[in-house]
């Protein structure tokens, strides 16, 4: 008589195994230290500070298949969103930013245009003040950003002091005189914007760039949300061109582990947790 499949053995198996990766997990989970870098960048941004991990490439995965969607006509000026808080979008935006900045002979700006909570600034070590809320309502010089980069051949735009009409501003004449100035003088254009379900400031600036990224945040992010701010982006005509999940545990075996000498940069798992 063949052997019969002991259901309660192959759950307890299997939970025992459950148990022992999420050990394995917190014991060499690698978190991203916010700390700064000696250029004053936060080590966060991983692109820059440890540019050889597995989430540094994942990023320039991002970039690649960003450039592939219009091989023709690439993207030059987009935007990154979410449909609510703290999915990571200002961390995707910079690492992004410099993926694109590491392209031979390409120059890339960021530009913080969430001027209701700024926090660029914070990850590259700069002043706030004076930032894009200066440049459209002080007509404050915009070659003042352009003269020196942040590091290779990448340039910041603060968000500046936060006005009482940020949405106003982003749909103004003078924001998009200064796209067309910018699109001008550089290869990749990346905006750092609000949240677009609780506020209009995505949609209004999306009208005036070549593509939105949806970042959405792994357990966190209701498929509700996504699909509102899927809809808000379309109906605005923003141009949402794909989604970035942030926020992914990414575990690497330990037999694969143990041979870091040869995969040095994929050697220990990476939680990757935004703002």
């Amino acid at each position: 008589m063949p052997d019969t499949f002991d259901l309660g053995k192959i759950k307890s198996f299997f939970l025992e195994k459950k148990k022992s990766l999420q050990e394995e997990i917190t014991t060499r989970s690698y978190v991203a230290d916010p700390d700064p870098t000696d250029e004053g960048i936060d080590s966060r941004i991983v692109v820059f500070s440890d540019p050889s991990c597995h989430v540094a490439e994942q990023y320039r995965t991002i970039r690649t298949n960003l450039l592939s969607l219009s091989p023709d006509k690439p993207l030059q000026a987009i935007q990154l969103t979410s449909a609510l808080h703290s999915e990571g979008k200002t961390i995707t935006s910079c690492n992004l930013a410099f993926a694109l900045a590491q392209e031979p002979e390409k120059k890339t700006i960021l530009i913080d245009s969430d001027m209701r909570k700024p926090a660029i600034h914070k990850l590259l070590g700069i002043p706030k003040e004076p930032g894009l809320s200066e440049i459209l309502t002080k007509d404050f010089d915009l070659e003042h950003f352009l003269q020196r980069p942040i590091a290779g051949g990448l340039y910041a735009i603060p968000a500046g002091k936060g006005p009482a009409n940020p949405s106003e501003l982003l749909s103004s004449s003078r924001l998009r005189r200064m796209v067309t100035r910018l699109r001008s003088e550089f290869d990749y254009i990346v905006f750092d914007v609000s949240p677009i379900i609780p506020v209009t400031d995505a949609s209004v600036l999306g009208k005036q760039l070549d593509g939105t990224l949806l970042i959405v945040r792994a357990g966190w992010t209701q498929a509700i949300d996504i699909e509102r701010a899927y809809s808000l982006l379309t109906e605005a005509q923003a141009k949402p061109i794909g989604s970035v999940l942030t926020c992914v545990v990414s575990y690497i075996p330990y037999y694969l582990y143990r041979y870091r000498y040869i995969y040095s940069h994929y050697a220990r798992p990476y939680v990757y947790y935004g703002p």
